[in-house]
């Protein structure tokens, strides 16, 4: 799913669904910001694969969590 459609009309101290994992808005547009454009959810193991143009990683849900700043 795309970044930005799950972020859309959220201010930055909400938290999101993502296939049940409560995810902070303000941690996915960093992410944005960043360059990464996708993100697909593993919830059996908490971690989430992220990739843009330029860039991919797969984080965990604390990884996450600490880009909210």
């Amino acid at each position: 799913m795309k970044i930005e459609d799950v972020t859309a009309g959220k201010n930055d101290q909400e938290k999101v669904d993502l296939d049940g994992l409560q995810v902070p808005v303000a941690a996915l547009k960093n992410l944005l910001n960043e360059g990464y454009i996708h993100i697909r959810t593993y919830r059996e193991n908490r971690t989430f694969s992220l990739w843009g143009k330029n860039c991919t990683a797969c984080l965990s849900m604390e990884q996450i969590q600490e880009k909210a700043g």
